[in-house]
């Protein structure tokens, strides 16, 4: 990731957040394309976050490689940032919620925060699944940051408390996504653009921004795009064949006719944004047929 292009958050903003994790497929890029739409409307400039704290599954070049298909159907964000740049306000964050009593070290089986880690390292595609609180304490109180342990946030529920991130044994504070994101959508956006997948992990964002600024912070607003899906109610993933860009060039088809699809499909309706509001197409799931796409899909 060294060189990549960073600027620091300023305020204002529409937010595309992906992961470089390889190749932007159709799904991908309608969700982008939704978020740019929203910042026209809106008059706002149009920010891409790339989430990269997943560091095992980030491949080498795909930041370049999304923001060169971004670039080709006309997307071109006036502010790009990288989010493992920011891992020191992860880490003071952490240390002031463990003061505080807000963190507290998970004491779950070795294999039980590995799950918990690998399924939050990264935007989840899924419902949370709840935890036990069998880790929380009976009471908030203060702990130091030890190395090797992993850390939960105190919900207003216990089986709201996400793992939030791990202490490696070299000191460094590696974060799982629900705090990372939460954290980092504090710098002044005005609306985030996400898929409907990732609206299970709201909950506790929001728990969590309210904790670091205060009970009269107002968040920023979301916005759920529909999840696209393959013709069998399957996920498009990074390695489906057949929906990445170049794909669908090499198939004999446009970028402007990829565009229209994109533009029939929605309709952005800027009144009905307001600070904090969460919102989102009528639409919560639509296969490639549904946007009248078909492709030859395979393993």
């Amino acid at each position: 990731m060294g060189g990549s292009p960073l600027v620091v958050p300023g305020p204002g903003g529409v937010r595309f957040a992906p992961s470089p994790t390889g190749t932007f497929h159709i799904g991908n890029l309608r969700t982008a394309w939704v978020s740019w739409k929203w910042a026209q409307a809106l008059n706002e400039p149009w920010v891409v976050r790339f989430e990269d704290i997943d560091r095992p599954r980030v491949v080498p070049g795909a930041l370049e490689a999304q923001l060169a298909d971004l670039a080709r159907l006309g997307l071109v964000p006036a502010r790009t940032e990288v989010q493992t740049r920011h891992q020191g306000f992860h880490r003071s964050e952490l240390e002031r919620a463990a003061r505080e009593g807000m963190a507290y070290p998970c004491t779950c089986s070795r294999r039980e925060v590995q799950a918990a880690l690998e399924a939050s390292a990264s935007a989840p595609h899924g419902p949370v699944a709840a935890y036990t609180g069998k880790c929380r304490p009976a009471e908030r109180e203060s702990h130091e940051l030890v190395p090797g342990t992993a850390w939960r946030f105190r919900s207003t529920a216990p089986a709201r408390d996400a793992i939030i991130g791990r202490i490696q044994s070299t000191g460094e504070f590696i974060p799982a996504y629900p705090w990372a994101c939460a954290l980092d959508d504090l710098a002044g956006y005005r609306l985030l653009v996400r898929a409907y997948d990732l609206e299970a992990a709201l909950e506790v964002q929001r728990e969590i921004q309210m904790w670091a600024r205060g009970p009269g912070l107002v968040p920023p607003a979301v916005f759920h795009t529909s999840l696209i899906v393959q013709e069998d109610g399957h996920r498009l993933e990074k390695r489906t064949r057949g929906v990445t860009l170049a794909e669908w060039v090499a198939n004999g088809r446009t970028l402007e006719e990829l565009a229209e699809i994109f533009e029939r499909s929605f309709v952005p309706v800027a009144t009905d944004w307001r600070p904090g509001r969460v919102f989102g197409e009528a639409v919560r799931q639509r296969s490639l047929r549904d946007l009248g796409i078909r492709v030859k899909l395979g393993p």
